[in-house]
């Protein structure tokens, strides 16, 4: 059992003189001793039945030497009942011997000390070690390595039995020796700071293990294994405390240190697995499936018992409940025989193997596990650890779910009690609570106390997006939001309409809550970049190029094929990674950075301070159906309520369509084919917006935001059939990506920073390799028959423009761009930056700095996810981000979909969403993508589309026209240049755009033709 003797203090050799003076059994002596020298340990175990003969026969030292030889073999066969056996039994004889050595009777009691925690047994190894210490310190003293060693375990072993307190006193008890503060303050502080962190005393941990790090840093230096490990237990109250950021740091600079110094296994795999418990809790769960892949084994080891529970709860988070069972099983399975069924391990574990079965319904073997956890945490952990609150709280969860609302209510609140006592509100673990006490009192239809509750949980919601959003990536952001904090906003938006009745305030906070957290992503990326590229800071500046440096390497690489990347020396997975760690520290190095978040700054009643007489504004907002039952689940239901403010509004108004499924299923489909086909809409109009027309006709303006389906359509080309009329010629309406766009329109002021507008325009497809080929009739056809199609954005390409046709040119876009220019010249002291054919390319468009007016005419491409078709071996990274699904054609792209070669400069003539995004648009007024479908992506509730528009949000535009499906290239140049004619004259933009628009409309009768376009913004 070579794998268990650590750090044992002691040999237990007696001289060979002094054994062989005593002349008993010499021969079996000498050859057990050369055995033992040999580490031949089978050898001894053979002579096993002669060696305790002898021990029964004969009280002397060669006896007792024999039994040493034999625990050790037992032990180096992992035998360890029977090494304990023999190690007890030499004990013994010793004990009988005339001539008594304490100190090597104390080294004995330390290896038996130490053992017995193997077997579960804390008491007797708590014994052991109390007797080796006082032997020590009787015969050694205080200020020895010895007693100072045994006095540690001995504190450990009394922590193992939940004696916390009595571990404390022993651990400051030895800082008061100077040898220790000498020799061993490092190990003793360590120890100190964990028996804090056990009692749930997380401030006082963290103060004495942040001492103890610098401590480390000046005696053994920052690049030790020794450093390495005081990170990992520092990260740890840090993870408890919620400060997710700072453990992560924590455990990344670890994980560095021991891949440069050292192959220390079990420290790796330790670091590994507490970040990805770090990972999973913030809703990560990809990065931390990912790491627990890496760590977990089938060794049969209480390490790997901890990494298989956590990995369990990974899979039960991601809907792969079988599999959780399996490991977190064979996780209960590994505990019992290592430590019982009375350990904190296997009660903690058995607690979240209920959690999995009430994951599948499994409401007997729920409750049953879910009780034996909680009565066994009573003798196990104290009151003010938070981890004993989890107990009270799953049992009155477990009670809740079976419709025992008495009990359900004492312990859920006794949960939130304690926490309330020895946590901070903005824990995580106190939303948790209070999250479960809204929902109990809704159902015991006690709305007073249940939105006191909600309210208790959003403000614990908003302090953690503010403490955590900083230092996370936009995926991590997204990941962290929407698997953590929004189904709750959901549930809140059921039982406001519930009882909006009984407390019209209700739907006001519901207005609130939807300005706080729709579009949070993309508000908090587009300030982060804001901040960045107006601060002071040339470093951070220069920190931030870096990281769209690197942005732009991976968008390369991912238009490339399996082969080509493998030729690069540079790895796609590595520069994600370096992405990712790029933005984290431009988070920590930045309080400009820091501050990238959306708080909740406003209310409704802003928005309303805001809008004129006969105006309105209206926030929809997509939710789940839920119902406070002991299920606890949403139902298979989609509700989209429209919530109306105006000037003179007491509180927001409802327009409740409770057929969302319906919406974004059969109906849409209705609208889409109605508009493929030029056939007159006779149906949309009512599904989509007669509700909402009904309450806002006499309206003079409305501002909108919309969410889910309505990003998906032109509201302007609904058709009226009772008026015969479309909803451009009856209101006027404002889109904005959320209402309280309308505090930031007002105060904004025409910034005399942009400059010239720059125009893009009919681009040169062919510009590079295509162009210079022999030209023929079949020339096309024959590239594209011999490129291989693959994983990236050119395969998926290939795909899009199904065939052998590439991407055709666009003639009116040449017209479009130039008669623009000329009402520029006309009538505006500034001149555009004008860009056709060969210039239309991706390096001079990514070159573009601030201008007033950004207008790109070309083809745009949205691939929906059964265009973007992947390999079935490995899952592609190009459709799983969805701002690489969408973006621009722009000059060469055909060189680079025919043979897979960029066309120059590493660019590959297509401007996806992903690149848009690092455009420099601060001070842009206007971003027009004339072009089709280039307001498509794919939908995120409550984060609208990401796509085009998002990215050029995020680039900074104030205001973005684009288009919902393929446009028709004269009408499209018709509609931009009359759009330019009324706004260069004076109209506001939103005029000057309803205006073209009517005017199109004369011509062509058919939405196909005008409706398509659609402003978002100022």
């Amino acid at each position: 059992m070579k794998k268990l003797t650590l750090l044992l203090l002691v040999g237990l050799f007696y001289s060979i003189a002094n054994i062989s003076a005593q002349n008993h059994n010499s021969d079996l002596f000498s050859n057990m001793k050369t055995a033992f020298d040999a580490e031949d340990y089978e050898k001894i175990i053979n002579h096993k039945v002669k060696i305790i003969q002898q021990a029964n026969q004969r009280t002397d030292s060669i006896s007792a030497e024999l039994l040493y030889f034999l625990g050790d073999a037992y032990l180096a066969f992992d035998s360890l009942d029977n090494a304990l056996a023999v190690m007890q039994k030499e004990l013994d004889l010793r004990k009988k011997l005339p001539k008594i050595d304490p100190v090597m009777i104390a080294d004995i009691h330390f290896n038996l000390g130490y053992y017995l925690q193997f077997v579960n047994d804390f008491q007797k190894s708590k014994q052991n070690f109390s007797e080796a210490s006082d032997l020590y310190k009787k015969h050694l003293g205080t200020a020895s390595a010895a007693y100072v060693e045994s006095e540690i375990e001995l504190a450990k072993t009394h922590g193992f039995l939940g004696e916390h307190r009595i571990s404390m006193d022993i651990l400051e008890g030895l800082l008061e020796i100077d040898f220790v503060n000498e020799q061993y303050q490092h190990v003793v502080n360590k120890e100190l700071g964990m028996a804090y962190f056990d009692i749930g005393y997380y401030s006082n941990a963290e103060e004495i293990l942040k001492k103890n790090l610098k401590f480390i840093e000046e005696h053994f230096g920052k690049e030790s294994i020794a450093y390495a490990e005081a990170l990992v237990t520092l990260a740890i109250p840090y993870y408890y405390r919620s400060q997710y950021s700072e453990a992560e740091l924590l455990y990344t600079q670890a994980l560095d240190i021991i891949s440069k110094i050292s192959d220390n296994q079990l420290l790796r795999t330790k670091t590994k697995n507490n970040l990805a418990l770090l990972y999973w809790k913030i809703g990560l769960y990809d990065e931390s499936i990912d790491l627990f892949r890496q760590i977990i084994s089938d060794k049969e080891t209480l390490d790997n018992a901890i990494a298989y529970n956590n990995y369990a709860q990974n899979l039960a988070a991601t809907g792969q409940e079988d599999s959780a069972l399996y490991y977190i099983s064979n996780s209960l399975r590994i505990i019992e025989n290592e430590l019982g069924k009375n350990s904190e391990l296997y009660v903690r574990h058995l607690k979240e193997k209920a959690q999995i079965l009430n994951h599948v319904n499994d409401l007997t073997g729920y409750k049953k596990l879910m009780g034996e956890s909680f009565d066994a945490s009573q003798s196990i952990l104290e009151k003010s650890n938070p981890e004993y609150s989890k107990y009270e709280l799953n049992w009155g969860i477990a009670n809740f779910r079976v419709n025992n609302l008495k009990k359900a209510e004492k312990h859920i609140k006794k949960a939130h009690d304690l926490r309330s006592e020895y946590l901070s509100k903005n824990h995580p673990l106190y939303a948790e609570s209070s999250k479960e006490l809204a929902e109990l009192t809704w159902f015991q239809d006690n709305p007073k106390k249940a939105k006191n509750y909600f309210n208790e949980t959003f403000a614990n919601y908003f302090a953690q997006i503010e403490a955590y959003f900083p230092a996370l990536s936009e995926q991590q952001k997204a990941n962290f939001y929407t698997n953590t904090l929004r189904s709750t906003f959901e549930e809140y938006n059921s039982f406001a309409i519930a009882y909006k009745d009984k407390d019209p305030s209700l739907l006001g906070d519901m207005y609130n809550y939807q300005l706080a957290t729709k579009g949070i992503i993309m508000y908090a990326t587009a300030k982060a970049r804001k901040n960045i590229f107006n601060s002071d800071d040339e470093d951070l500046k220069n920190k931030y190029q870096s990281w769209i440096n690197t942005k732009e390497l991976i968008a390369q690489l991912y238009s490339m094929s399996e082969e080509e990347i493998a030729q690069q020396e540079m790895q796609l997975d590595s520069l994600i990674s370096t992405s990712k760690d790029l933005e984290k520290e431009l988070s920590r190095a930045s309080s400009d950075f820091e501050e990238a978040f959306v708080a909740k700054d406003y209310t409704w009643k802003d928005v309303q301070n805001e809008l004129k007489e006969n105006e309105a504004a209206i926030e929809m907002i997509r939710f789940r159906k839920f119902k406070p039952d002991s299920s606890g689940i949403f139902q298979h239901q989609i509700n989209y309520a429209a919530l109306l403010i105006d000037k003179n509004s007491k509180q927001p108004k409802l327009i409740l369509l409770e057929n969302g499924l319906e919406l974004e299923n059969k109906y849409i489909k209705n609208y889409k084919n109605s508009i493929k086909y030029k056939v007159k809409d006779q149906y949309s109009y009512e599904f989509y917006w007669k509700p909402i027309a009904d309450n806002t006709n006499k309206y003079n303006k409305i501002y909108l935001s919309p969410d889910g389906i309505y990003n998906q359509i032109s509201i302007n080309a609904l058709y009226n059939s009772k008026t015969d009329k479309y909803v451009l010629e009856e209101q006027n309406i404002q889109l904005v990506t959320n209402t309280k766009d309308l505090i930031a329109f007002n105060k904004r002021k025409n910034s005399n920073l942009a400059s010239a507008p720059s125009l893009f325009g009919f681009p040169n497809y062919n510009k590079g390799i295509t162009e210079s080929k022999e030209k023929n009739d079949n020339v096309a056809e024959k590239i594209v028959e011999n490129a291989s199609l693959n994983r990236g954005l050119r395969g998926n390409l290939q795909r899009y423009i199904r065939g052998n046709s590439l991407v055709t040119s666009l003639p009116g876009t040449k017209e479009e761009v130039n008669k623009i220019n000329e009402l520029y010249g006309e009538n505006a002291s500034t001149k555009p930056n004008t860009y056709l054919e060969n210039e239309a390319d991706e390096t001079q468009l990514k070159s573009v700095k601030n201008p007033k007016v950004l207008h790109i005419a070309t083809h745009g491409f949205f691939l929906e996810d059964n265009e973007a078709s992947t390999s079935e071996s490995e899952v592609d990274k190009y459709s799983q981000n969805p701002l690489l699904k969408s973006g621009l054609i722009m000059a060469g792209a055909n060189s680079f979909i025919t043979s897979g070669i960029n066309e120059t400069n590493q660019q590959d003539g297509i401007l996806t969403a992903y690149e848009a995004m690092n455009l420099n648009l601060n001070n842009t007024e206007l971003v027009v993508l004339s072009a089709c479908e280039t307001g498509l992506g794919e939908l995120k509730n409550g984060e609208g589309v990401y796509g085009l528009r998002r990215a050029f949000q995020v680039a900074g535009a104030d205001a973005i026209i684009m288009s919902l499906w393929s446009v028709d290239d004269e009408a499209t140049q018709e509609l931009m240049t009359n759009f330019y004619q009324n706004w260069i004259g004076g109209k506001d933009k939103l005029t000057a755009f309803n205006d073209a628009q009517k005017t199109i409309k004369e011509k062509y009768e058919s939405p196909f033709y005008w409706g398509a376009f659609v402003m978002v913004g100022e």
